[in-house]
């Protein structure tokens, strides 16, 4: 697997953690994501998120 930041393709070497949340469930968008903290092959760890309501993928900013 691989994430592709700032234009560059990063191997995923493993993935220290993930996670779910599901909130405001009441507005008429939700919050409803698939969070994964992923160490990838330059040592960095970067956390990426999928909206489950969208299906797009994010870099959760620091």
């Amino acid at each position: 697997m691989s994430l592709k930041l700032r234009g560059h393709l990063l191997a995923v070497e493993f993935v220290a953690d993930r996670w779910r949340i599901d909130d405001e469930w009441w507005r008429e968008r939700p919050v409803s994501r698939m969070y994964y903290e992923c160490l990838v092959d330059q040592g960095l760890r970067v956390t990426v998120f999928r909206d489950i309501v969208t299906g797009e993928w994010y870099q959760q900013r620091s």
